[in-house]
């Protein structure tokens, strides 16, 4: 197994723009919820697993061309678009995908004298994704 650089091997898209060059990075993460299933007569929690919540966390140079595709969406909540993350290593590419099913939770704009705008966002994935 070799691990694999980031850079090129990554392709975040928006409503289908690729938007990977604002991106310095990107989190793809499904947090596994665990349900009690503890009674009585156990003698320690047990516990199954439950529904994954996907997020996608995305962080980089903030950008006119970035603000007027996300930005929108951020001002009206509950916009859900498609959103995809192609990871490739070892000759081959993963694809996640959700089809309009995803929407901005967070979004922050931060500047500092002299330094670069930079932008955050946080999306918000409803169900599993298409894996190809």
């Amino acid at each position: 197994m070799t691990a694999r650089k980031s850079l090129g091997n990554v392709v975040v898209t928006y409503i289908a723009t690729n938007i990977t060059a604002y991106c310095n990075q990107t989190d793809l993460e499904a947090a596994i919820e665990r349900l009690d299933t503890t009674d009585l007569a156990d003698t320690a929690k047990t516990t199954i697993a439950g529904d994954a919540e996907w997020k996608i966390s995305l962080g980089g140079m903030w950008d006119n061309a970035l603000d007027t595709l996300l930005g929108p969406d951020a001002v009206t909540p509950g916009t859900a678009r498609t959103v995809s993350v192609a990871l490739t290593g070892s000759g081959a590419t993963k694809t996640y995908t959700w089809t309009s099913t995803v929407e901005i939770q967070d979004w922050k704009i931060s500047a500092a004298p002299g330094d670069f705008i930079k932008f955050s966002a946080t999306l918000a994935c409803s169900g599993a994704p298409a894996l190809t």
